[in-house]
């Protein structure tokens, strides 16, 4: 090729030249002002504005604009917040606007431990404002709106029992009370109706999630699920304990957070561990160990602690087993025995109460309520159910069966209900089967429960 076929190129030659070195100037330009370093540069004048001697001065000029990352190998994360959220642990930038805001929890949840997705979630390793906060395409942790920043303490402490989260404490209390595990598995107990909710809130955000509690059908056709007349703060709340459901499985550390100390939560683990089998409350329980009612005042806490971790050490020839527990439930239970002579607090045992009670408890654990109504009144629409399309009561089940034929009937479910109209759905709602859930004698605690709805006076004829 000559020299002359070759001129016709210089052209594109030379615009080629150009656009290319375009392209670099507008690649370095973009670069040098990301909003991220943009941040940072605002945050050094404002280093620079507050020094009052020459060596603060010289250090905050001397500030590098460079991307900042806390890695989490436990968590398996890397989070690049604080490239932007520069002033997070400085009180002194309390009531700046983001992202120059200092956030008054880092005491309590240190970022070099934690990070911010763990609690805010959104993307921990993005540089821009939109990838970070986690609105895009593709990306299924965005992160939480303020107001229910508190369904995250649920993946590292038990939602009933954490005084930082009454929102949360809240909404646990609405799922057990208004019967949601009638329907729904959560932690493996409840019914098949519905879909287990384990990881609910991993799945789905929270406008779907209101949406879906005040109107069902309307984000899921032909659902079943009745909609929930919930007080707007109730709803909230629910939607709230909703999200914290994540299934997320936390190594050794966050794990061991689970528990909080605290009387509440003594109790709960001395229920769950039998303790009422070996030592007596209130005149009521096993005779192997002590008596507990005044242990309070013949014990230190220190002591209790100490035979709480390994019995053996503390009294030689002890019976009681070395149940493992970790510092927070050791704790928890010491509470709980030092607040014992507060009867209120040990007549919660459910061991010490009578079976009907007992059943109470039963009938609201297992979320009966969410199809049987609060106490059995009934009232939830059943479309296509011959009986008044919706669920029975419960008020008058003692004239319907006996003891054993409801427990029997509880066991086994009833699958088939009659409908209105042969020709139109099924009945949705239907009796599970919880032989293989409720516990013998829970279920006979449960029917005693039952039996206990009918009306006074009624078993006389009035």
């Amino acid at each position: 090729m000559n020299d002359g076929s070759l001129r016709k190129f210089y052209g594109w030659f030379t615009f080629l030249g150009l656009l290319v070195g375009v392209l670099v100037v507008v690649g370095y330009y973009r670069d040098e002002h990301r909003p991220w370093k943009d941040y940072q540069r605002k945050f050094i004048q404002e280093e620079i504005r507050r020094a009052s001697t020459p060596e603060q001065k010289m250090l905050a000029q001397r500030t590098p604009v460079e991307i900042r990352q806390v890695l989490l190998p436990e968590l398996n994360r890397v989070d690049r917040c604080t490239t932007c959220h520069l002033a997070v642990e400085d009180p002194s930038y309390g009531g700046f606007a983001q992202p120059l805001a200092y956030n008054p929890l880092h005491d309590r949840h240190p970022f070099d431990k934690f990070g911010c997705t763990i609690c805010h979630r959104g993307q921990g390793r993005a540089t821009t404002t939109e990838d970070a906060h986690g609105h895009v395409a593709h990306w299924d942790e965005p992160m939480l709106p303020q107001k229910y920043i508190q369904a995250a303490c649920g993946q590292c402490h038990e939602a009933s029992d954490n005084p930082a989260a009454p929102e949360l404490a809240r909404g646990n209390q609405l799922f057990e009370t208004v019967g949601c595990r009638g329907c729904h598995k959560l932690g493996g107990v409840g019914g098949n109706l519905g879909p287990e909710l384990d990881k609910v809130g991993a799945r789905r955000s929270p406008d779907w999630l209101k949406q879906h509690f005040v109107e069902p059908s309307a984000v899921t056709p032909n659902s079943g699920m009745p909609p929930q007349k919930f007080a707007e703060p109730d709803l909230d709340a629910i939607v709230l304990f909703m999200l914290s459901q994540t299934g997320t499985n936390l190594p050794g550390f966050y794990a061991s957070m689970k528990v909080i100390p605290s009387a509440s939560e003594g109790r709960r683990l001395f229920q769950l561990k039998g303790c009422i089998g070996c030592h007596t409350v209130a005149g009521q329980g096993g005779k192997i160990g002590p008596v507990l009612d005044d242990v309070g005042l013949r014990r230190k806490p220190e002591w209790m602690m100490a035979h709480f971790r390994d019995p053996q050490s503390v009294t030689p020839g002890s019976v009681m087993p070395r149940f493992g527990f970790t510092e927070a439930e050791s704790r928890a239970l010491t509470e709980f025995l030092v607040h014992l002579r507060d009867q209120q607090v040990a007549l919660n045992i459910p061991a010490l109460m009578a079976p009907a009670d007992r059943g109470r408890e039963i009938f609201r654990k297992y979320g009966c309520a969410g199809c049987h109504g609060p106490e059995g009144k009934g009232g939830i629409p059943n479309p296509n159910a011959k009986t008044a399309q919706q669920v029975p009561g419960l008020s008058f089940v003692a004239d319907s069966y006996t003891k054993p034929e409801l427990k029997k009937m509880i066991s086994n479910g009833r699958r088939e209900i009659d409908a209105l109209d042969p020709k139109r759905p099924a009945p949705p709602l239907y009796m599970p089967a919880w032989g293989s859930t409720i516990k013998d004698a829970e279920l006979d605690d449960l029917v005693a429960y039952l039996f206990s709805l009918k009306p006074k006076g009624e078993e006389l004829g009035f």
